[in-house]
């Protein structure tokens, strides 16, 4: 082998040294193989997590908060990489903690909205709904106002995330009183139509001998009376008593009560 071959090949060979060199130096730089698994620091509290990252080598950085009632104030509510992940040392875990406090919102505007409207609207907002008070108003389960701690709060007021809301509705006149309208010589067809009129339903029937049609039979007395003092709330009921045939009829007066008999020919 001449002088000029066994430098050719000292320089492949010197070459070959120096790339086996740098890809170990590469590996002993960056570690090459080795990693830690990432621990689960969700629900520690930030010094918790903190802590528990430095004793894997890791770091970390506060990339996002939100607010959650049910958990701690600035625990860690989301991590990335999740438990279990390989990074290598040193690397940042990012962290989502609850906020301290409650952010503040505005409270939405659901005035004449269904209750069940309300319901939904409000919970999209993060606020709750406390009571449900009713008033007499023809738009039945209609939200007429918004009350906190008893006093009515107009839409758009700032507030806590998670206050609680009631909601004032309209109870379709339910809580109205009606005088008992006068039902004798009426068919029970016709007494039924009078009583819906003023939100009063028909009562238990009872039968003055043989009833062949009894939307068709008469109406001889009523349970209350009308005239009687005193009124009836919305769905309350009055009593009838009932004959087939329209007969004659006077009526006698007896102290606490009203009788009608048959009038004499």
């Amino acid at each position: 082998m001449n002088k000029i071959s066994t430098n050719i090949l000292a320089i492949i060979i010197t070459g070959i040294g120096l790339i086996l060199l740098l890809f170990w130096s590469l590996g002993w730089y960056t570690h090459h193989g080795e990693f830690v698994l990432v621990p689960n620091v969700k629900g520690k509290s930030l010094f918790e997590a903190k802590n528990t990252l430095s004793d894997y080598d890791l770091d970390y950085m506060v990339v996002d908060s939100t607010f959650d009632e049910s958990k701690p104030p600035l625990s860690v509510l989301e991590q990335q990489p999740l438990k279990g992940a390989k990074v290598k040392e040193n690397r940042k875990i990012y962290l989502t903690l609850n906020a301290s406090t409650p952010p503040s919102v505005k409270i939405p505007n659901i005035i004449d909205n269904s209750r069940r409207q309300a319901e939904i609207i409000l919970h999209n907002w993060g606020l709750k709904i406390g009571r449900y008070i009713y008033i007499p108003d023809m738009a039945k389960d209609a939200v007429l106002n918004i009350q906190m701690d008893g006093k009515i709060v107009k839409p758009e007021t700032v507030v806590r995330k998670g206050t609680t809301i009631d909601l004032v509705l309209g109870d379709g006149f339910g809580s109205q009183v009606t005088d008992v309208p006068p039902l004798t010589d009426l068919t029970v067809l016709e007494a039924k139509a009078v009583l819906e009129a003023v939100h009063l339903n028909a009562g238990l029937l009872i039968a003055d001998g043989m009833i062949e049609d009894t939307m068709s039979a008469y109406v001889y007395d009523q349970e209350p009376k009308f005239g009687q003092p005193g009124k009836l709330g919305e769905g309350n009921t009055v009593q009838l008593f009932i004959r087939q045939n329209k007969a004659m009829t006077e009526e006698v007066k007896t102290p606490g009560m009203n009788k009608l008999i048959p009038k004499n020919n």
